[in-house]
């Protein structure tokens, strides 16, 4: 039976019209909810307001529609679980503004407090065994909100992706490389979402997942299969389902079909929409920053999913007038490098990754396989240069001020 997936037509950030929508999908689909307790998925990457994040994270309207049609559905408890890039994961609920839409209809669960379970996934094919929520692994639905953007270090960020958000943030590194493809779909398997939704009203092109440019598609995309869901998003955006490899791994293992034919679709006629382009591809090469920037790269060994990733992405905050401060930059990374060209000593250096650790003496030294999203960020500030802050300050204080006293307390009982 072909899996079906429905691009439902959605110009704007209406939470109730979205409500509607997605419980009219849900009982197309046949989701059973009543009684039910769900965890919800959205993506926060990188928490600001909008419309500064359009392109970038699940916006707030999406879950709170979500949200909505789970209850008038009859759902008994939804939990909305995310992370944070920065401090805690309370950051992320205070800077997206999504609190006010949960009230009184789902409670929010911060991932980085919330107690683990080991899951194992049998025939790995590259990480084995995570550190998955217990609450998502507890809950009887889990359901999905990724957005649809371009990915420099994936692709693509759709559902199968929106699991890396689950894991701890330390455990989110270990094979964000050459092998990032295979963790994902070992990730993916560890629990399978039973329904997604796809914010594709607006999209984000160009240098995603943490810059990516806001471009409107006026749609959602449902269904049970995230992997069928997933490949329906890849051809909205100008993609082919087998260029993501992630995507042909578990289309391989037979979690879903990646070809048109066989998915039953609705809505199809949104695929073909007037004026619809391929999504921008992000660069992650450095050639359009040069000569501000001088990256020395390991001719063997220089990851685009890890470090060389890392790096774009960090500079890549730095436009318009603000990208004169990362003037005179130079980055060695990647092995083996065998010679450092005279130019790059002229300029002020970072060495990024384990793999370029024998030159950690030319310059500001950041280990990591790969390092942390924003050790990069961090060891900018410590030299002086920065770009801008999109999350607001007093957003980031409301979530830290809110995430001390739950401190407080574990530290309390572990002190027991």
């Amino acid at each position: 039976m072909r899996p079906l997936v429905q691009l439902i037509a959605q110009r704007t950030y209406d939470a109730g019209r979205i409500a509607a929508a997605v419980r009219r999908a849900m009982e197309r689909d046949g989701l059973a909810v009543r009684g039910r307790r769900v965890f919800v998925k959205p993506s926060f990457v990188y928490p600001a307001r909008p419309p500064r994040n359009r392109g970038v994270n699940t916006q707030p309207e999406v879950v709170a529609g979500v949200v909505h049609a789970l209850r008038e559905l009859g759902a008994a408890r939804i939990d909305v679980g995310e992370d944070c890039l920065v401090g805690p994961s309370e950051n992320a609920f205070h800077g997206m503004g999504v609190l006010p839409y949960l009230r009184g209809l789902a409670r929010p669960c911060y991932l980085k407090d919330e107690p683990r379970i080991d899951v194992a996934v049998p025939d790995a094919l590259v990480e084995g065994s995570f550190r998955m929520p217990r609450k998502l692994m507890e809950a009887d639905l889990f359901v999905s909100l990724p957005k649809l953007k371009v990915n420099m270090y994936a692709a693509v960020t759709l559902s199968v992706k929106n699991h890396i958000g689950l894991l701890l943030q330390a455990d989110r590194l270990t094979h964000h490389h050459y092998a990032i493809h295979r963790k994902i779909a070992d990730l993916y398997r560890a629990r399978v979402p039973d329904y997604v939704v796809t914010d594709a009203i607006v999209a984000g092109e160009g240098q995603g997942p943490m810059h990516a440019a806001p471009v409107s598609l006026g749609a959602l995309i449902a269904g049970r299969s995230g992997v069928a869901v997933d490949a329906v998003s890849c051809r909205l955006a100008g993609y082919e389902p087998a260029d993501v490899e992630h995507l042909t791994h578990l289309g391989r293992l037979g979690l879903g079909p990646l070809e048109l034919g066989e998915i039953e679709l609705y809505g199809a006629g949104l695929l073909d929409a007037p004026g619809r382009r391929p999504l921008a591809r992000p660069r992650t090469d450095f050639a359009d920053l040069y000569p501000a920037v001088e990256v020395c790269a390991g001719t063997e060994l220089a990851c685009p999913e890890g470090c060389l990733g890392m790096i774009r992405g960090s500079l890549d905050r730095f436009r318009g007038g603000a990208k004169r401060r990362i003037d005179g930059l130079g980055f060695v990374v990647g092995r083996p490098v065998t010679r450092i060209p005279k130019t790059l000593w002229r300029r002020r250096i970072f060495v990024v990754g384990d793999c370029a650790r024998e030159h950690r003496t030319l310059g500001t030294f950041i280990p990591g396989c790969p390092p942390h999203p924003m050790a990069l960020t961090y060891a900018f500030l410590l030299r002086g240069i920065h770009g801008p802050l999109e999350t607001r300050l007093l957003d980031l204080a409301r979530g830290s001020l809110a995430h001390a006293p739950r401190g407080l307390l574990r530290a309390l009982a572990r002190g027991r």
